[in-house]
């Protein structure tokens, strides 16, 4: 009779890789070509034709720079000429909704997206927001000088001068 050997099943432990928040480079690069894209599209016509960078001609320029920054992007790669193309017209989108909707908050600079509550600070305040007093207290003379003004809580023991 053949020994038969008893064949053991082995399990392979697979560690799962996980992406909770679903970023990926191919997606950070996209996004980085867009930032290119709307800065390219913004500054491009400024550059290159600033007189005619007004209303609907300067709308068309902002267009039409995303269109050759998706030709120049597509010479690199695909992504790139995408993300550039989407940058650029996503700033167009933006600049056309800031120049006709002033009544939009927030959209007065694109600096700030929210409410600020805190108040413009004087030039004259300290590096803490403390405001010099306006009325600062009345220095009085006395025919004494400093020695007349001497009395009060610490005068006697080690505080005499």
């Amino acid at each position: 009779m053949a020994h038969r050997y008893r064949v053991h099943h082995r399990r392979h432990h697979h560690r799962r890789h996980r992406n909770p928040f679903g970023f990926n480079r191919a997606s950070l690069e996209t996004a980085l070509w867009g930032v290119g894209g709307g800065i390219g599209s913004l500054a491009i016509p400024t550059m290159v034709l600033p007189a005619q960078n007004t209303g609907l001609m300067g709308y068309a320029l902002n267009a039409a720079s995303a269109a050759a920054l998706k030709f120049v992007g597509d010479m690199v790669s695909d992504k790139a000429g995408e993300g550039l193309f989407i940058g650029g017209l996503v700033a167009t989108g933006l600049r056309i909704v800031k120049d006709n909707l002033h009544s939009i908050p927030g959209l007065s600079g694109l600096g700030a997206y929210w409410q600020s509550y805190l108040p413009n600070l004087p030039a004259q305040s300290n590096p803490y927001g403390q405001m010099p007093n306006p009325n600062p207290p009345a220095v009085v003379a006395t025919a004494g000088g400093a020695k007349a003004m001497s009395g009060g809580r610490f005068t006697g023991g080690r505080f005499r001068r």
